[in-house]
């Protein structure tokens, strides 16, 4: 970690020659994975030296926050060795002025912390020297920026996390902020919300991750920390966060390591993998795409790893309800769908209706759907119980259920 980023922010498989293999679920490493990476960004010509962040999208393409040079540096699916970047956002006109944290949103707008206390927004087609379209002054030095799951943006600084509606300009509000004595957040690094909802705030000196209830606001108190001392590297200096689709959390290390750590993760946690700085040595930047790659910007390079763990199951969906009375002709079933897909799309959802042990009807429908219509007609009379799960190409994830009572 950069000692002027430091001082500024408040901020079940195995690899085997770079490529994924099954292993047990509960099976911990006794020691960092090597993992060979797919390419490597690096040289001069590469532009960020040293790139303080980094972001990788779906479609490939790594940006990365030249801390150095004013600018943010972008690099195609196939950039490797000394590429020269695709474009650049550079000038006056940009505002740029040692960027440290970058992130998009889901219509492509780029979201960069600068080192002003504002976070510059620029357009999905912005090129060269332009105007951001808008500014967020954050009253605060910011550290990092990042998406929430609900689309939000989330703004890491020296006295708090704040959290404000993606349109936000200027002196804007922010929707919700984490702050205060009871928060705790003296020493920070880096702050990212995980599917889940909860903030995960990363302590280097301290060793420690503290994490925050879905919806804190406030000067509240973390719900959990997460210290994960087995026999290995130990959580040494923890500085940068990423998630990803299955709710895993990546932890950049100061030594270089990135420990990967379950969504429930508590106290003396193990890592469920740890992969090795051998091939990227520091961590600066860390980013989790949407397919699970994974990039990380240390030294003078962007180093970019293919998938390090296997897809899951989806988690559960989630607020399962029925409506009409037991009388009804008909019974509407609604629910959510699950927070995290385990990092393929949802492709069904199979819901069924038990009394007891007996299956009394089965329906699958498109993953689409959140709703469907049960006819009075179709279920027996009595307490029975409706069941819906939702299923991706690994298979079916935990079922979610409440009971439908029916009078004839």
């Amino acid at each position: 970690m950069n000692p002027l980023r430091i001082v500024i922010v408040a901020a079940g498989a195995a690899l085997t020659g770079g490529l994924l293999v099954a292993g047990p679920a509960e099976a911990a490493p006794v020691a960092p994975v090597d993992v060979r990476p797919e390419r490597t960004i690096t040289g001069t010509k590469a532009g960020a030296k040293p790139p303080w962040d980094v972001h990788l999208s779906t479609s490939r393409r790594t940006y990365a926050a030249d801390f150095h040079r004013d600018r943010v540096a972008v690099y195609g699916a196939k950039a490797r060795g000394k590429a020269r970047p695709l474009y650049t956002l550079r000038g006056k006109r940009t505002g740029l002025f040692e960027p440290r944290g970058i992130a998009r949103d889901s219509r492509g707008r780029l979201y960069v912390a600068n080192g002003n206390k504002r976070v510059l927004v620029f357009g999905k087609n912005a090129r060269g020297n332009v105007r951001p379209i808008r500014v967020l002054r954050a009253g605060m030095p910011v550290g990092s920026v990042s998406m929430t799951p609900d689309n939000r943006l989330m703004v890491a600084g020296s006295t708090a996390i704040k959290i404000y509606r993606r349109s936000a300009s200027g002196n804007a509000t922010p929707v919700r902020q984490i702050g205060g004595d009871n928060a705790q957040l003296n020493g920070a690094y880096d702050a990212k919300m995980n599917v889940d909802g909860r903030v995960w705030v990363a302590f280097g000196e301290a060793e420690l991750i503290s994490v925050f209830a879905p919806g804190a606001n406030g000067n509240v108190a973390p719900e959990r920390t997460i210290t994960a001392d087995w026999a290995g590297p130990g959580l040494w200096e923890p500085e940068l966060l990423s998630f990803d689709r299955a709710g895993r959390g990546y932890v950049g290390l100061h030594s270089g390591h990135v420990y990967v750590l379950g969504s429930t993760a508590t106290g003396d946690a193990t890592p469920q993998l740890v992969l090795s700085n051998r091939r990227h040595g520091h961590v600066d930047g860390l980013s989790v795409s949407r397919t699970g790659k994974v990039a990380v910007t240390g030294g003078n390079k962007i180093t970019l790893y293919p998938r390090v763990r296997a897809l899951t199951a989806p988690w559960a969906v989630r607020a399962v309800s029925v409506s009409g009375s037991p009388a009804a002709k008909n019974r509407v079933v609604r629910w959510a769908k699950p927070l995290a897909d385990g990092g393929s799309a949802i492709t069904r959802y199979r819901m069924a209706v038990k009394q007891g042990t007996t299956t009394v009807k089965v329906v699958r429908l498109k993953a689409s759907r959140r709703s469907f219509t049960l006819k009075r007609s179709s279920l027996p009379a009595g307490t029975s119980t409706v069941v819906v799960q939702a299923k991706n190409r690994k298979g079916y994830g935990p079922a979610a259920s409440v009971p439908i009572t029916v009078v004839k």
